[in-house]
């Protein structure tokens, strides 16, 4: 089974995410194998299940903190409620070569090890619990959140019961220049999503054929270009929904539909609820 793409929104004003994932279960591994470009922290504050992270295939549970490598495909599935603290950034977040520095020597040996992904255990956990609990304090400063994430990284590159989970053996089975490929392709629908665009535009953007970008496309996200793209703009429209007093016909056309009975039928065939009724949930 092919991992899925994922592509990391970190809002405009951040350079890194944080978030915290919460569901009531996922126990199969078709909705969670994914990979990304960005390096991931996760740590689990409640459930148990399977971690699937490249090669390998575990049991996790509460306390569980691992970290995933940039491309390092990864899943976690669970019977129960879940909630995780999920830290993702990229390898230069802070510029190119930020982390070649002798300064940071440690984090940057820390983030190449990550590529066959590293689990924490011991007593180090109870101190990376309290760590990252207190990097998602609502009340620090954006600057004061950077800063904690650099002491969080320097902590975790002296820990010493890191170990890698993937065997030194594994790689991921995609190149890199194809996975620049479908992060050029995301890119592209999250800059373009909102004006009318075709499958034919998407093919000028990489230089390939309809049918050779039709098989890209399935071959490497499962999924079609028109359904990401209408991902991408149904999302969109569903924020819009839930907090502006745009009409619908706007919101509609500002999400990149030019026909407001077509946004009605697709949104409802989507979400299962019209674009008014999940206004209304927000009245």
């Amino acid at each position: 089974m092919r991992p899925e793409f994922e592509i990391i929104r970190k809002g405009s004003t951040k350079s890194f995410s944080l978030k915290v994932v919460r569901r009531a279960k996922r126990p199969l591994l078709t909705k969670a194998w994914h990979y990304h470009p960005e390096i991931e922290i996760c740590y689990t504050v409640k459930s148990e299940g399977k971690r699937y992270v490249g090669n390998n295939i575990s049991e996790y549970k509460e306390q569980d903190l691992v970290i995933l490598g940039s491309n390092l495909p990864h899943g976690f599935t669970t019977s129960v409620e879940c909630e995780q603290y999920v830290v993702q950034f990229d390898l230069d977040f802070l510029g190119k070569d930020f982390f070649v520095s002798a300064e940071l020597a440690k984090i940057n040996n820390l983030l190449v090890r990550s590529k066959r992904g590293l689990l924490l255990s011991g007593s180090e956990i109870q101190q990376a619990d309290v760590k990252i609990r207190k990097l998602y304090d609502k009340d620090q400063s954006d600057f004061s959140q950077l800063l904690m994430l650099l002491e969080f990284l320097d902590f975790l590159a002296d820990c010493t019961h890191l170990t890698p989970i993937c065997s030194d053996k594994y790689s991921s089975r995609m190149s890199a220049a194809k996975l620049n490929n479908i992060k050029t392709i995301f890119e592209y629908i999250e800059s373009n999503y909102q004006d009318e665009i075709t499958v034919k535009d998407a093919c000028k953007v990489l230089n390939l054929t309809e049918s050779a970008f039709y098989k890209f496309m399935k071959r490497h996200t499962d999924k079609k270009f028109t359904t990401i793209l209408n991902e991408y703009r149904l999302d969109h429209a569903s924020r819009l929904l839930a907090s502006s007093d745009l009409s619908i016909a706007e919101i509609s056309y500002q999400s990149g539909y030019r026909n407001l009975s077509h946004f009605n039928r697709i949104f409802k065939e989507t979400y299962h609820i019209t674009p008014r009724e999940l206004r209304a949930r927000y009245d």
